[in-house]
This record gives C-alpha cells, sequence and structure tokens, in this order.
C-alpha cells in the first residue's frame, strides 16, 4: 500500500516538473527574440511580409506625408532592436497626399476666403485679427502665403484686419468701389460706417458693383456716419434724360445735368432752337466709330471642376456673353473677341465675380 502511494505521489511530480519544462520551452525557447530590420522607405506589403516571415505581426497606421502612398515612413522598434514573436510591430505609412495650388485670398473679405477655402477643398485654419490699415474683415495675409501647391488636409491660416485704429471717435473710410453691394455694405458696416445706396444706370460696369462713393476712400470721418455708395445698374429707367422735351401746351422741360445750374441749363436751352434740330440731324447718322478692336482675354480655371463659367463683354454694341458653361478643372481659357469703342469684360465663376479689366 504506501509502495503504490509513493508510486502515485513520484507520478504527480513528473507531470508538475513536465509541464514546467514545457511551459518554460514555450516562454524562452519557442518564441526566440528576433532584431527587426531597417523597414523605412520600404513598400506597406514589403514590410508586413517580412514581419509575417519573422512570426511578428504589424499594426499600421497611416499619416500625411510627401511620400508615395503606401511608403513605410516609421517603424517601432527601430532598426535593431529584438522583438519576440508573440508581440506587435508597428508600421507607420504614408497616406500620400496631393498637392493642389492655394489661392490668393488677400483683399477678399473673411466670408469670400472661407467660401473659396471651402470650395476649392482646403482647410480652415486658426483666424486672427489686428488693426491695420487696410478695411476692416479684408483678408491682409494668409499661411501659408501663395502661390503655393499644398496638401489638402493642411490648415490654411487667415490673418484678418480690424480697419484702422481709431482716433477719437473717428475711423478711415474703406476703399469700396469696383466691389459688389453685398460685400461693400458688409465692410462699410464693419469699419463702423452706414452704407447709403444709389442705383445709377451704367451698362459698362457688372450689376451690383460700386462705381463711385462720397466721401473717397482713406478719408476720416466719425464713426457712425453715412457712406453713400452709386452702384452700377442695366437699367435703362434710370438713364438720365439728356434732352428737354415739350408738351402739347408748347411749355418747355428743362432737364439739368449734374453740375450744371438750371439758370444755365435753360439758357443752353434758349440758344440752341436751331441746334435742335441739327442735333437730330446728327442722330439719323450712323457713329462714326465702327472699327472694331480685339480684346485678349486669357483665363485659368481653378482646379475644381464642375462650375459655371461666365465671360460677358460690354461694349457700344451691347452686352455679349462670350462663354456661359462648366469649366473643367485646371482649363485655360483663351479668347480674343472683337469690340467696338471701349469694353469692359467680366468672369463669373460658380456666381461669384471673379475678375474684371477694361480694354481701349
Amino acid at each position: 500500500m504506501g509502495r503504490t502511494f509513493r508510486a502515485a505521489l513520484l507520478l504527480v511530480l513528473l507531470c508538475i516538473i513536465g509541464s514546467a519544462a514545457f511551459i518554460s520551452y514555450k516562454v524562452f525557447f519557442s518564441n526566440p527574440a528576433r532584431s527587426i530590420p531597417l523597414l523605412k522607405g520600404s513598400s506597406i506589403i514589403e514590410a508586413v511580409q517580412t514581419l509575417e516571415r519573422m512570426g511578428i505581426k504589424a499594426r499600421v497606421e497611416e499619416e500625411d506625408s510627401a511620400l508615395p502612398r503606401g511608403t513605410v515612413i516609421g517603424q517601432w522598434p527601430e532598426t535593431g532592436v529584438k522583438l519576440r514573436a508573440d508581440k506587435v510591430a508597428i508600421l507607420k505609412v504614408s497616406r500620400g497626399s496631393e498637392k493642389l495650388p492655394l489661392p490668393d485670398l488677400r483683399g477678399m473679405t473673411e466670408k469670400q476666403a472661407i467660401a473659396r477655402l471651402e470650395e476649392a477643398g482646403f482647410v480652415l485654419g486658426e483666424v486672427q485679427k489686428i488693426n491695420h490699415e487696410r478695411p476692416a474683415g479684408v483678408v491682409i495675409a494668409q499661411n501659408p502665403a501663395a502661390p503655393v501647391s499644398i496638401s489638402q488636409s493642411r490648415e490654411v491660416g487667415l490673418l484678418i484686419s480690424l480697419g484702422p485704429v481709431a482716433a477719437s471717435g473717428t475711423v478711415i473710410v474703406p476703399d469700396l468701389v469696383q466691389r459688389d453691394e453685398k460685400t461693400a455694405e458688409a465692410l462699410a458696416r464693419e469699419s463702423s460706417l452706414r452704407p447709403r445706396l444709389e442705383r445709377v444706370y451704367d451698362n459698362s460696369s457688372p450689376q451690383g458693383m460700386v462705381v463711385s462713393m462720397n466721401p473717397a476712400a482713406g478719408q476720416r470721418v466719425p464713426r457712425g456716419a453715412d457712406v453713400h455708395l452709386r452702384v452700377a445698374s442695366w437699367d435703362r429707367k434710370l438713364a438720365p434724360q439728356q434732352d428737354g422735351s415739350e408738351k402739347s401746351g408748347g411749355a418747355k422741360v428743362t432737364v439739368a445735368e449734374p453740375g450744371i445750374d438750371p439758370d444755365t441749363a435753360a439758357a443752353q436751352n434758349r440758344k440752341g432752337d436751331g441746334a435742335a434740330q441739327t442735333a437730330s440731324d446728327d442722330k439719323k447718322q450712323p457713329p462714326a466709330e465702327t472699327k472694331k478692336k480685339v480684346a485678349s482675354i486669357r483665363y485659368q480655371a481653378p482646379p475644381v471642376s464642375n462650375q459655371t463659367l461666365v465671360i460677358e463683354l460690354i461694349d457700344k454694341e451691347g452686352e455679349h456673353t462670350l462663354v456661359n458653361r462648366k469649366a473643367k478643372a485646371g482649363e485655360y481659357i483663351k479668347i480674343n473677341a472683337p469690340y467696338v469703342g471701349e469694353a469692359v469684360v467680366t468672369i463669373y465663376l460658380g456666381g461669384n465675380f471673379v475678375w474684371q479689366d477694361r480694354y481701349n
């Protein structure tokens, strides 16, 4: 009986020793530490295959990089460090980056600049505002500065003007000429001024564009003062009447032009009894200036497709639409457009005013 007990006890001890030996082998001998090779610069496929042959698992993390997509740009552990097969190596891989040209946002309002960034697919970064001689709300700098090509994932910071530092309750009138009326109104209010709009007939400028202002830009006026803006309109009803008209009773109506007092205008009308007929005869004659010139128009669309591009030309013969279609990304537009007298060419993209030029 005692011999049987001793045999059973010996068997139990042998099992315990065998299990401990097996576990020790698995821990210390079956998973030996391996030196991690240099994986930076190789493709992710090659790096993972190398680790798998060593019995090591890989965890992949993507990061922005100028290197081609799928290139290993970092590793853990570093080259030469030993790692057991039951551990995981970390590989940092480039997700690549398509670099696109960053638009120049200087001179735009903050709202326009943010919309332009979103339209181009860029990310808005930090926005700072400082006192500056430029009108309040206008972008005075950006980071990175244009022209430059960057990844769309990179943030673009803006520096916005708060307008000049006010001196004793006064502000400097911003330059609002050649801006659309909404932008001009916004800039005036941001400069603590009250915009007062007057629509005038002007078919040589885009509809809704400020063609003149009073007081002039750069003048210092009290905070809250009115700034009068003359806005272009193509409504012929707003065109000034140049000639007097006769009613059935024989009375003449005198219309004074701006800058001419009514007495002078009346004297000119009395003086021109015979001249009226001459002027009427002159109107019947064809205009002397019929020789056509050529406007050389060059424009490159931004790298954003599926936006409507409109190019308009206005000359003495009227309004002409040169382009009205969807623009391809990065498309280069080249047009030689004939015109008579003077011409104004205006470009709109996606319904927004982009550029204007005059041709003499």
